[in-house]
């Protein structure tokens, strides 16, 4: 019971994450050390749970998936985005500064945190490093912001940005 009570809160906090500016849930599994397990049971559910699924073979399915470790990570998720966007709203109208102070060191903290899963720097590291820098700054400061379209390929190509923000670490 209490393997599935942290990973519910793992999962609150990558979804608190997922709405922090600049902190992805991605960064939030990987310091937790549950990235791997995560991006797993996602690409599990492929052709064979399907035809688990609806060949009626349920338990085959749940563990094919890890179903229990997605529904808590997920449902942790939901929760964390629910309740952060709750409490956000208000402290951006009153506190902005301290907000977003407080993301800043969120910020500052998984740099730190995600700098030390390398195991071994060398040049090809340094180089990938440097690149992801000068990318994420060319998008923060060069790149005047879209103007607002609703058109159906727009959002649904910023769909697909937004997922792969919410799981890949440091994006």
């Amino acid at each position: 019971m209490k393997k599935h009570l942290l990973s519910f809160l793992k999962g609150v906090g990558i979804g608190a994450a997922n709405i922090v500016p600049g902190v992805s849930g991605g960064t939030i599994a990987l310091i937790t050390g549950i990235f791997e397990r995560l991006i797993n049971a996602i690409k599990s559910f492929d052709l064979t749970a399907i035809k688990l699924f609806f060949t009626g073979k349920f338990r085959a399915f749940a563990k094919h998936t890890d179903l229990l470790f997605v529904t808590l990570i997920f449902g942790g998720a939901g929760l964390g985005i629910y309740g952060l966007a709750f409490v956000l709203e208000p402290l951006l109208e009153t506190r902005p500064v301290y907000v977003w102070s407080f993301f800043f060191g969120l910020i500052l903290a998984s740099v730190y945190f995600v700098g030390r899963t390398v195991k071994r720097w060398s040049m090809g590291t340094v180089i990938s490093f440097i690149l992801g820098a000068v990318i994420a700054i060319s998008v923060t400061t060069l790149i005047d912001p879209a103007a607002e379209n609703i058109g159906l390929w727009y959002l649904f190509l910023c769909g697909i940005a937004a997922m792969c923000s919410m799981i890949l670490p440091g994006l």
